[in-house]
């Protein structure tokens, strides 16, 4: 059984300020997320990692790295498959800029199901290869503990793909920047939930 901690990224300025940041945005952590940081990589000091994998984005790229420091420097795999959703043409746009929200647009399932943002993604996008990436930890690590840190609809995703929901589920759950949440998966790809949202740790946090 491999034991995955998911960490979704520390805040940037635009998550406080709710503007959209998917896979085309690579927005620096403000003072808070760097506070976050701090206490995520305190939570983690103890665990027995033995592989960090990340979304190249600079600020999941960052947040695992001080996570690393304090596991003698281990190096930090970047892997393209979890960066965050691709958003398309409203990459950078306010949220309330999108009539109801990124997540209801997103969740808004046609007949031909789950619909793709213009230019860019769908969530069934974002858990197809982000399951790919557990299912190769799952082999390279399958009695270990490793950790992704990733994005809002990455860790979303996931957690649905892990709890045999739909990805409209995802409107249903509240993800802190900066949280942690932890899987087991075995070797036939099942799976279990054993933390979500993990961030009593932090100083402050903010949702997506």
């Amino acid at each position: 059984m491999t034991r995955i901690f998911i960490a979704r990224h520390a805040e940037t300025e635009w998550n406080r300020i709710r503007r959209i940041q998917g896979g085309g945005s690579d927005t620096p952590l403000n003072e808070t997320g760097l506070r976050q940081v701090k206490c995520l990589a305190g939570r983690l000091a103890t665990e027995k990692l033995e592989t960090i994998v990340s979304s190249p984005l600079g600020r999941a790229r960052v947040t695992a790295e001080a996570i690393a420091t304090e596991h003698g420097h281990m190096p930090v795999e970047l892997e393209p498959d979890l960066r965050e959703i691709d958003a398309g043409e409203l990459e950078g746009k306010a949220v309330a800029e999108v009539g109801g929200g990124l997540g209801l647009l997103l969740t808004a399932v046609t007949e031909n199901g789950l619909p793709r943002l213009p230019g860019g993604e769908s969530l069934a996008d974002v858990r197809e290869r982000a399951w790919r990436v557990v299912q190769t930890l799952t082999n390279r690590f399958p009695d270990g503990e490793v950790l992704i840190v990733t994005h809002y609809f990455v860790v979303l995703s996931l957690i649905c793909r892990v709890l045999g929901l739909e990805e409209s589920s995802i409107r249903k759950f509240r993800l802190n920047t900066g949280s942690l949440s932890v899987v087991e998966v075995d070797q036939n790809g099942n799976a279990k939930l054993v933390v979500f949202n993990e961030s009593c740790f932090q100083v402050d946090s903010h949702p997506w």
